[in-house]
């Protein structure tokens, strides 16, 4: 093994961090203004659009599975 490049990387490792370090970054997260929801996001969260894309779903693989079985019975 190249045990010489583990150790300078190891070496590396050992930075000295400011006290102030853990609340500064929790500062800044803080500040940092909160993500928008998309539109999609939004109206995929109403469940009366929902109910209406699984009942979309349901009459497409319907349609699907009756097209199948429509090629072997039109023979």
């Amino acid at each position: 093994m190249n045990d010489e490049l583990y150790h300078l990387w190891i070496g590396r490792a050992d930075a000295e961090v400011s006290a102030d370090f853990a609340d500064r970054i929790m500062d800044a997260v803080r500040r940092a203004p909160p993500p928008s929801k998309g539109v999609l996001v939004l109206l995929l969260s109403s469940p009366a659009v929902r109910f209406a894309a699984c009942v979309l779903a349901c009459l497409v693989c319907l349609y699907r599975m009756a097209a199948v079985v429509a090629v072997f019975v039109a023979q």
